[in-house]
């Protein structure tokens, strides 16, 4: 019989594709949260609500993270940051359950069922940052892919038309600038 220390060690690998997938994923969220407070009265209102000084922060456990800060009548996209604290934050246990939400294979309300996500922080402006990220995923994505994150897709208009081209627009410049 071999010794303990003998046996080789497994390391599991890197899952470089899914880490890709998620920092894309909370750049497009966060830079569409930012564009969002400036051209929708509706998320203006709810971010507004909030205290003068906030920040946010959703992450997958030892993996990527993205920082949201309200601060002086704005509301920011910081990155991925290292943080000492954060008003909120929403992790993900690891990245394989980070990619099947991102990739809206399970909803959020089901990753949280099976306790494969966390809050640390209030659940009051947790449930204010869903209603927020649920106005954004509908300026972002496409109405037959958006049923897939949100239970109920509001009717397309002509704002929302403008509204989507403009978040668009500045995601695009976010990743040039």
């Amino acid at each position: 019989m071999k010794a303990v220390s003998e046996y080789k060690e497994i390391v599991p690998r890197k899952k470089w594709f899914a880490t890709f997938v998620t920092r894309v994923f909370f750049f497009f969220i966060g830079m569409g949260m930012q564009t969002a407070y400036r051209i929708d009265p509706e998320v203006k209102k709810e971010v507004d609500s909030w205290p003068e000084t906030f920040s946010f922060r959703m992450a997958v456990v030892g993996g990527p993270s993205m920082l949201m800060l309200k601060k002086g009548g704005s509301f920011q996209y910081l990155g991925e940051k290292e943080v000492f604290y954060a008003d909120v934050e929403m992790c993900w246990k690891n990245i394989t359950y980070a990619y099947l939400v991102m990739t809206g294979r399970i909803s959020v309300p089901n990753a949280v069922y099976h306790n494969r996500q966390f809050v640390r922080g209030s659940l009051i402006y947790t449930m204010s940052i869903i209603r927020v990220m649920n106005v954004v995923q509908t300026l972002l994505l496409p109405n037959f892919i958006a049923r897939f994150y949100i239970k109920e897709v509001p009717k397309l208009t002509f704002k929302k038309l403008v509204n989507r081209a403009i978040t668009y627009f500045n995601i695009g410049y976010g990743a040039i600038k």
